[in-house]
C-alpha cells in the first residue's frame, strides 16, 4: 500500500531534522517500526557524532510497532536495538536528513 501524503519512509542510523507535517489524520506525530525492535533517540539541538549527545526518548527503548510522540524533538536518530527492522514510516512528520 502506498504512503499517504502526512508519510514518509526513514533509514537507521541517519540523523534527521525533524518538524510536524500537515494533513494527518492521526491526532498525534508517530513512528511504526517494522520487523525487529529499534532504540529512538531526540535531540532538541544538532548532535555533532549522532547519536552520542542525544537523548533516548522516554519509553523509546526496544520500540516494535507503533509509537506516538507527546512532542516533537528538533533532531531523531533511530538505531538498531534487536532483529532486523525492514522499514520505518513516520506519520505526521518531515524528517529531512541533516547535513
Amino acid at each position: 500500500m502506498p504512503l499517504r501524503d502526512y508519510q514518509s519512509q526513514i533509514n537507521l542510523a541517519k540523523l534527521y531534522e525533524v518538524r510536524a507535517k500537515g494533513g494527518s489524520e492521526q491526532l498525534s506525530p508517530s513512528i511504526e517500526i517494522i520487523g525487529g525492535t529499534a532504540d529512538i533517540y531526540v535531540s532538541q539541538t544538532k548532535p555533532v557524532s549522532a547519536p552520542t549527545g542525544m537523548t533516548k526518548i522516554e519509553n523509546g527503548a526496544g520500540i516494535v510497532g507503533t509509537f506516538g510522540f507527546q512532542y516533537l524533538p528538533n533532531y531523531l536518530w533511530v538505531a538498531q536495538a534487536t532483529g532486523t527492522t525492514t522499514s520505518i514510516v513516520v506519520s505526521g512528520i518531515e524528517a529531512i536528513e541533516a547535513v
